[in-house]
């Protein structure tokens, strides 16, 4: 068990000390060769390096609002999703009142009418018991 665990220390010592360390700063006045085939070298002033530095915190932060501004457009799409569902309820609900208005209206288009003519059947008839009266009083004498 120790002899793996000092194997394995050894191992990640060596290959600490034969990775690159990024970045690697370079002084004014100090020189330092860069195999071509294995790295990218930039040179950068302190003046382009802060601006640099400023840009990569921007950006940073207008992805984690550009995350937030997402993250409340699937809100807002989850909202009309609940009210698109609710409009379709609200619309079935209108046209079921609505159709029962409807309904009440000819009933009570219908109970007018035969509301006139029971007026009218009873005026007949008040007028035929005054004729039946007077005509039996006629006849009487």
């Amino acid at each position: 068990m120790l002899k793996s665990f000092l194997t394995l220390i050894i191992f990640l010592y060596g290959f600490s000390l034969f990775s690159q360390k990024y970045p690697e700063v370079v002084l004014p006045g100090e020189s330092k060769t860069v195999q071509p085939i294995a790295d990218t070298l930039w040179i950068l002033k302190d003046s382009q390096l802060k601006k640099a530095i400023i840009s990569a915190k921007k950006l940073q932060i207008e992805e984690e609002i550009s995350a937030d501004l997402r993250k409340k457009v699937e809100l807002m799409q989850e909202k009309d999703l609940v009210k698109d569902s609710l409009v379709i309820d609200y619309k079935k609900d209108r046209d079921y009142y609505m159709n029962n208005w409807k309904n009440c209206t000819n009933d009570v288009e219908l109970l007018i009418k035969k509301q006139k003519r029971q007026k009218l059947y009873t005026r007949l008839s008040l007028v035929g018991v005054v004729i039946a009266f007077i005509a039996g009083i006629l006849i009487g004498k």
